[in-house]
């Protein structure tokens, strides 16, 4: 007990903070269900994307890329992506330079470009890898799906109480919950057989966007 005293008294309480945090983060979410978790996410979600993100990180992250192997479906990639101790605000299932290939980014500056990158797709990973959820097939189901040129409806459960709510109407589109919607397969009914980015896990969302 002396130890232990002594211990709380030479550690500086930002050092216990960074130490313990991931231990009760992974205490909560064993004990609370995850609808009930949904509200404290969105507002976690939010503020990280767009304040500790974009305003602390993105712009000087880049510095930092490296070329390396990712995996994303089951097919073996290489590209420039930050370093694991910046995975929080990665894109698990892409490098650096993907919106350049795509044309979603524009720009000369390769730095930069990788910059607008990270802006574009804020704390990605992030919503994967510290409020996303294990993602297994077996114990999601969809309740209902149906698509127009108009409208989008796709509803998903799963067992342990997590969920995917991913409609658009009127020119808009609401996407909540863990993004199962990702891994099912419109063609036929089924969910994907190949995992999103290198694990099976299922981004959490809160976004409200134009359709």
């Amino acid at each position: 007990m002396d130890v232990l005293l002594k211990a709380l008294q030479v550690v500086p309480l930002s050092v216990w903070a960074i130490v313990l945090a991931p231990l009760l983060l992974a205490l909560v979410l064993e004990i609370v269900p995850a609808p009930l978790l949904f509200p404290a996410f969105a507002a976690t979600d939010l503020v990280f994307s767009n304040v500790v993100a974009v305003v602390l990180v993105n712009w000087w992250a880049p510095l930092f890329a490296v070329n390396t192997k990712y995996s994303d479906r089951g097919v073996e990639k290489i590209g420039y992506k930050l370093p694991a101790w910046l995975r929080w605000f990665d894109t698990f299932d892409a490098d650096l330079d993907q919106g350049v290939r795509d044309g979603s980014i524009t720009g000369t500056s390769t730095y930069w470009n990788r910059v607008k990158w990270l802006n574009r797709n804020c704390a990605y990973g992030f919503s994967y890898w510290a409020i996303g959820t294990v993602f297994i097939p077996e114990v999601w189901r969809v309740v209902r799906y149906e698509e127009t040129p108009e409208r989008l409806t796709f509803i998903a459960v799963s067992k342990d109480g997590h969920f995917n709510v991913h409609v658009t109407r009127l020119r808009l589109r609401f996407k909540l919950g863990w993004k199962a919607w990702n891994y099912y397969d419109k063609l036929t009914g089924q969910w994907q057989s190949q995992p999103w980015g290198p694990e099976w896990r299922a981004p959490f969302v809160f976004s409200i966007s134009l359709a």
